[in-house]
């Protein structure tokens, strides 16, 4: 019965991280086509538009990166937490 019960938890755990890596590529993609309806929509205005972006998507990025490493740094103290009480 309660090797049951730790499948179950285990299942769910890892569902929610699937659904977390989902989450976050969602959003990834959708800056990418963000910038890129950005660059379209100014290339209508002047002709010669040329976006300089010299640091790499990573520095657009990195304060979403921030958040979700510290999210999912309480989630990896909360499932640790949860195998703690539970074994």
């Amino acid at each position: 019965m309660r090797g049951q019960h730790n499948s179950t938890s285990y299942d769910s755990a890892v569902g929610i991280l699937f659904s977390l890596v989902v989450v976050l590529y969602v959003i990834w993609v959708q800056a990418v086509a963000d910038m890129e309806s950005y660059r379209n929509v100014k290339m209508k205005d002047c002709s010669d538009f040329t976006p300089s972006v010299l640091y790499g998507w990573s520095f657009f990025l990195a304060p979403a990166g921030i958040l979700f490493s510290l999210l999912s740094g309480l989630l990896f103290l909360v499932v640790g937490r949860h195998i703690q009480t539970h074994h």
